[in-house]
C-alpha cells in the first residue's frame, strides 16, 4: 500500500524466494535465528510462493493474538493440515460456525475440576514409563520418543479411553508412525509450490494412505464408545458425542467429532511432548 513501510526481510532468490534457504529439518531454528537480525521483532519471508509474516518479540506476538482486531486467518501451513483434521479447533476459520460451535462445547473439559479428574489416568501412564525405563537399567533411553508416548497414551486415555499401550514396543504406535509422516509432507508442501507438490505423485500415495490410517483409528475410537453404550461418559469424547452447544442448541455431526478428536491426539501431545523432552 501507498505511504505503508515494507515489513523487513531478507534477500531471497529470484522466482522462489526464500524457501530452498530454509532447512526442511529445522524450520523454526532457523527462522528464529534470521529474526535476531531484525530488531524491530518482525519480518517477512517468501516461502512456497507466499508472503508470510514473522514477530519475534512477545509484546507484537499478545498484539497479533488480539481477537478484536486481527481475524483468524487459515494459511499454510494449517490450510493443509486440514486434509486430515478438517474443522477442527486449531484450523476452523473464525467464520465456521462449527467453531463457535466446539468452542462452547469443549470449555468445560478444561475446567480445573475436569482437568483434577484425569490424575488418575495421568499417573497410570507416568507409572508405565518409570516402570519401561527401570527394566532398561544402564541401556540408554530414547528421551524424545518415549515422551512422544507419554504423552500420546495420556491424551488417550484421559480424553477418549484409549489405550495406546506404546510403551509395550519398541517401534513407535502405527498411529503415531503415520501422523509423523503425514506432519511431514505438511511441511514440504509448504515449502513447495503448488506445481511441484502436484508432480510429486508417491509422496501423495503416501500422504492419502497415512490419512486414512490416522482416520481409521479414530473411527475405530468412536464407534467402540457407540457400542459400549457410554457415550455420555466424562471425557472430551463424551462432550463431543453427547453435549449441545448452549447457543445453537446442536451437537457436533459425527464428521466433526472425528476432526476433533484428531486435533487433540495430534496438537495436544505433540507440543507437550517436545516441551517435557526439552525439559529433561
Amino acid at each position: 500500500m501507498n505511504g505503508t513501510p515494507a515489513i523487513p526481510a531478507p534477500r531471497g532468490i529470484p522466482l522462489v524466494g526464500n524457501t530452498p534457504q530454509i532447512p526442511p529439518d529445522r524450520p523454526i531454528q532457523y527462522i528464529t535465528e534470521v529474526g535476531r537480525h531484525y530488531p524491530e521483532g518482525v519480518l517477512s519471508m517468501e516461502i512456497g510462493g507466499l508472503e508470510q509474516v514473522f514477530v519475534a518479540d512477545p509484546d507484537l506476538a499478545a498484539e497479533v493474538c488480539d481477537e478484536a482486531r486481527f481475524g483468524k486467518v487459515i494459511a499454510p501451513p494449517l490450510s493443509h493440515l486440514r486434509d486430515f483434521v478438517g474443522s477442527g479447533l486449531f484450523t476452523a476459520r473464525d467464520d465456521e460456525e462449527v467453531w463457535g460451535q466446539a468452542h462452547r462445547i469443549l470449555t468445560p473439559a478444561f475446567s480445573q475440576r475436569s482437568m483434577k479428574a484425569y490424575f488418575p489416568q495421568m499417573l497410570d501412564v507416568a507409572q508405565e514409563l518409570v516402570r519401561t525405563w527401570e527394566a532398561a537399567g544402564a541401556r540408554p533411553v530414547n528421551v524424545s520418543d518415549d515422551m512422544t508416548r507419554l504423552t500420546l497414551d495420556t491424551i488417550g486415555l484421559c480424553g477418549f479411553g484409549h489405550r495406546f499401550d506404546s510403551f509395550r514396543s519398541e517401534e513407535l504406535d502405527p498411529f503415531l508412525q503415520a501422523m509423523l509422516r503425514a506432519l511431514t509432507e505438511v511441511m514440504n508442501r509448504t515449502r513447495h509450490m503448488p506445481l511441484v507438490t502436484r508432480l510429486r505423485l508417491v509422496e501423495d500415495r503416501t500422504y492419502q494412505q497415512s490419512i486414512r490410517q490416522m482416520r481409521q483409528l479414530v473411527d475405530r475410537v468412536i464407534e467402540q464408545r457407540r457400542r459400549s453404550g457410554e457415550t455420555g461418559r466424562d471425557d472430551l469424547l463424551g462432550l463431543m458425542m453427547e453435549a449441545t452447544d448452549p447457543v445453537t442448541g446442536r451437537r457436533l455431526d459425527d464428521a466433526n467429532v472425528r476432526d476433533q478428536t484428531l486435533t487433540f491426539l495430534i496438537a495436544g501431545h505433540e507440543a507437550t511432548s517436545g516441551l517435557l523432552s526439552f525439559a529433561l
